[in-house]
């Protein structure tokens, strides 16, 4: 039976997720693949199965029919599959725990219950990807050890000591478990935001200065706040409105992540030069174990 590894990421929304996708695709040459539950490697083949039967037999409002128990988008390379969860941020963090147990169980039964599949998941490892937001990249690096520390099963999951990545003060390994936060890389708090305007500025400069002028004569947006979580949130607000603006023309009444995704307003050069992104790719392959 064929062995594929397995890397979980855990996003805080569905524009992190673009993001990311756009990383695994132009810098490690991973391919989106579009299977049926039954086509997954065990324990992926019953679990996607298990949830959307759990998640049908509650009687909810449409609505309320998230599906965060699947991934937003998968990627393959080398029988190594990546899965991109829409974790909804840290205060979901109870959902996650919950996937995890359920995939964990799954997982130490896989090799003798394969449910009919072709292939099996031998090694998994999980990331989690937050915004340092007002809090810094340091404390929410501890403060997602803390979170994720113990499932229900200990033996099952077993969280160590974070590894901090010398020269980047983003990222933390333990193990099989690693976390990066996005940030502005001066103050070490920020989000992603303070990475994707630079690069949307870099090849559409006077796009991007009309949009922020268009913006900043608009609305208002509460940027010297004295309140720290409440200006930091302004400024990512003002930033994300930003981007948005500048790809209208592209994309027009599309949504942040859809332009990251598909406007094309970022050369493939400026990414693959963007000093926060090789930062964040050579994060990756040191996890991944990947050349």
């Amino acid at each position: 039976m064929k062995e594929v590894k397995a890397l979980l990421v855990f996003c805080e929304g569905s524009h992190d997720i673009a993001f990311v996708q756009q990383v695994f695709k132009c810098c490690l040459q991973f391919q989106k693949i579009e299977y049926k539950f039954s086509e997954y490697p065990a324990p992926f083949n019953a679990l996607f199965k298990t949830s959307v039967q759990n998640h049908a037999a509650k009687d909810l409002s449409l609505n309320m029919a998230h599906k965060f128990f699947l991934p937003d988008s998968v990627w393959e390379k080398d029988e190594r599959l990546i899965l991109l969860f829409n974790s909804g941020g840290s205060s979901q963090i109870d959902k996650v725990k919950l996937l995890l147990k359920n995939f964990l169980l799954l997982l130490s039964q896989a090799s003798v219950f394969p449910s009919d599949a072709t292939a099996i998941v031998t090694e998994a490892k999980y990331l989690f990807l937050y915004d340092a937001d007002y809090i810094g990249a340091t404390t929410l690096l501890n403060k997602i050890k803390q979170d994720f520390a113990t499932l229900d099963d200990k033996s099952l999951w077993e969280f160590g000591d974070w590894i901090f990545l010398e020269q980047n003060p983003f990222g933390a390994i333990s193990e099989n478990k690693a976390a990066y936060i996005w940030g502005d890389k001066i103050i070490q708090k920020g989000t992603l935001e303070d990475i994707l305007l630079p690069m949307f500025a870099v090849d559409q400069q006077e796009i991007v200065e009309k949009s922020s002028n268009f913006i900043d004569t608009t609305f208002v947006f509460e940027t010297e706040s004295t309140k720290l979580k409440h200006r930091f949130a302004e400024i990512a607000a003002r930033k994300k409105a930003i981007i948005t603006c500048t790809g209208q023309r592209k994309k027009s009444g599309y949504s942040l992540n859809v332009i990251i995704n598909h406007a094309g307003l970022v050369n493939e050069n400026t990414f693959l030069n963007n000093d926060n992104v090789k930062s964040f790719v050579d994060f990756l392959r040191k996890f991944l174990e990947i050349i």
